[in-house]
Order: structure tokens, then C-alpha cells, then sequence
């Protein structure tokens, strides 16, 4: 063997063994930068999520935030610091001693902070303050719909034995508040049929016939919860004098007594609770611009006047007048498609 190929074998496997030792280190390094790069990523990345919520709690509803339990393998502590900043802090493990902030426009005040890896974070809008938690936040009293004192006005029992006239009043009542909102005394007098599906309603101001709206709906059975079909309201426009008509209990006593809730009422109420989806826990935010028409509900009791609430994909049916508790008829509340149910 050539003593020169023999003297530089051990140069040619110490250098290997060097550039072995160097491609290691270089991968250590380069796999070590990821997974510090993964945990500011996921540290970035919840600290944005957690302004995000709060930001979309100015619309209303109370969304929930689910928390992860650990950022890249590391333990991670929030805090709220000068009530607008939301900071997530590593507290242990790589990355250790980093702080990942995100500011909200809006004063934030903390109402439980116990917040804890795996577990969940409440948002919701009270006045002009975001209102955190690490527990669901109970809605404030006045925006959840009280049931009124006393006995209800006539338009009550009309109602409840004309459930799609009443539909169709309640829409062209509402219809006409809003649209003569200069007119504080509206009224409705009087009805009348002009098929099975369009209503002619007379409207008054001050006593005296204002104008006549045609009210036009349609049935619908898509099934929503125990909703069986529905006439929906479709159209409020104006329509021609009324011939013969019917009389009407008054609308508004019944409104501005508590007795029938406009649709706006109906909206707020159902924006001020916590929602969330049976099948599998989702948080759901009723959204400001959610579509509203009048409804006429039938379920396997009976039917009754309603408000149909829609969005993205989902249906809610709410009452336009609220249940008496002394009445023996079972009333009607809320039925939802997809299911719903109510966290706070």
C-alpha cells in the first residue's frame, strides 16, 4: 500500500468526523430557530386572537375564545395591561422571558382573571367598556326582556286567536312606526284580507285613517326545532282604501305597554346572550345586520306571532309577544336551526 494514501487516511476521517460534528451543529441550530420560531408564532398568533375577540364583542353577544395549553411546547401566562393590551407572557420552556402584545381600541376591564391554559375567555360589550373573563359574563338586567306587570291589553287574546293577522299587524305597525317617525301616535284601527296571503292593514295617526299597507306573506315548511311551517311576511307596501274592514285591538297599547316586542327588541335581546351550538359547543354572535321579518309559527300546539331572525346559515324564530304566565295555552319563546341554546 502507498504510505502516502496510508498517512492520510486518519486526515481524511478526522476531517469527516469534523464535518459531521458541523452539519449536526448546523442542524441543532437551524431546528432549535423553528421551534422558536413556532412559539412566537403561536404566542403572535393568540395575542391577535385575543384583540380580535374583543374587538368583535363591540357588536354585540359575548364570543368565547378557547385557550391552547401550552405556545410551541412552552408555558404561557395573559394579562391585560393598561386596560387596552393584551399580553401573553412565556413563562417557561424555550422562549422563556418573551412578551407578544395587541392593542384594542377600546377600555378593557377584567372581570375574573383566572385565565388558564386549556381553558376559555368571555368578551362582551357593556356601555363603552369590553368586559373579559375567564367565566361566562352575565348579561346586564335591563337588556334581557322583562315579562310585563299586570294583565295584558286586548290585542293580547286578539293574538292568540288571529296568530297571522296579528303576524301581519305587528309587521305593518312596526313598518309604519318607521317609517313616519315624525308621527308619535301610530296606530292600527282596522283589517282586512284581500287573499289568503296578503292583509290590507288601516293605519292611524291621531285617531284618523293615515295610510293603508298591504301586508304579503307566504307559507314556508322548512322545519325549524319544533316549528313545523311558518308564514313569513314578505312585503309591506302600500296598499289601496279598505272596504268593510275588521276591527283591530290597538297595536301600540299593547307596544308601549310591553306586550309586543318590536323586532328590534327581539335583536337586541337575542345579542345580548351568550349563544352556543348543541351539536358541538361552537360560540355563535347574532350579528347587528342579521335579516328580520314577521312570522306566523305553528307547532304541534298551536300557532303563534313571531319573528324570524336570520343569518349565515342559521334560522331563529323569537316571540312577538311574550307568554302571560297566568295563561293555561303554553306560549312561545325561541326555536333555533341549527340548535341553540343559551350559555348566560
Amino acid at each position: 500500500m502507498d504510505s502516502k494514501a496510508t498517512s492520510s487516511l486518519p486526515m481524511i476521517v478526522f476531517f469527516g468526523v469534523i464535518l459531521a460534528f458541523l452539519m449536526a451543529f448546523i442542524f441543532i441550530a437551524i431546528y432549535s430557530q423553528q421551534l422558536d420560531l413556532q412559539v412566537d408564532e403561536q404566542a403572535g398568533a393568540l395575542a391577535n386572537n385575543l384583540a380580535q375577540a374583543a374587538f368583535t364583542s363591540l357588536s354585540g353577544g359575548q364570543p368565547i375564545l378557547s385557550l391552547p395549553w401550552d405556545l410551541g411546547g412552552s408555558q404561557y401566562e395573559i394579562e391585560i395591561q393598561e386596560n387596552s393590551v393584551f399580553v401573553v407572557k412565556i413563562i417557561g420552556g424555550r422562549r422563556g422571558g418573551s412578551e407578544y402584545s395587541a392593542v384594542v381600541n377600546t377600555a378593557v376591564a377584567v372581570e375574573n382573571g383566572d385565565f388558564s391554559p386549556g381553558g376559555q375567555m368571555y368578551f362582551m360589550r357593556n356601555d363603552d367598556t369590553i368586559v373579559v373573563s375567564a367565566a361566562p359574563i352575565k348579561a346586564p338586567v335591563e337588556n334581557i326582556l322583562p315579562t310585563p306587570a299586570g294583565e295584558p291589553p286586548e290585542f293580547y287574546d286578539f293574538a292568540k286567536n288571529n296568530p297571522r293577522e296579528a303576524t301581519a299587524i305587528g309587521a305593518a305597525y312596526f313598518e309604519a312606526r318607521e317609517l313616519h317617525a315624525d308621527e308619535t301616535d301610530i296606530d292600527v284601527s282596522a283589517y282586512k284580507w284581500e287573499n289568503v296571503n296578503s292583509l290590507l292593514v288601516q293605519i292611524i295617526s291621531g285617531g284618523s285613517p293615515f295610510v293603508v299597507l298591504r301586508v304579503t306573506g307566504n307559507d314556508n315548511d322548512m322545519n325549524v326545532g319544533m316549528v313545523e311551517r311558518a308564514w313569513i311576511v314578505e312585503h309591506v307596501e302600500n296598499g289601496e282604501s279598505i272596504d268593510s274592514p275588521m276591527p283591530c285591538p290597538s297595536p301600540d297599547n299593547a307596544y308601549r305597554s310591553g306586550w309586543i316586542y318590536s323586532p328590534q327588541d327581539a335583536l337586541d335581546h337575542l345579542r345580548s346572550r351568550t349563544w352556543q351550538r348543541k351539536s358541538n359547543n361552537i360560540a355563535v354572535v347574532v350579528p347587528v345586520n342579521a335579516s328580520i321579518e314577521a312570522a306566523a309559527v305553528t307547532t304541534n300546539v298551536s300557532t303563534y306571532p313571531a319573528w324570524r331572525i336570520t343569518f349565515e346559515s342559521y334560522v331563529i324564530f323569537y316571540e312577538m309577544n311574550p307568554w302571560w304566565e297566568k295563561d293555561e295555552t303554553p306560549g312561545f319563546v325561541f326555536q333555533s336551526d341549527p340548535e341553540l341554546k343559551p350559555v348566560v
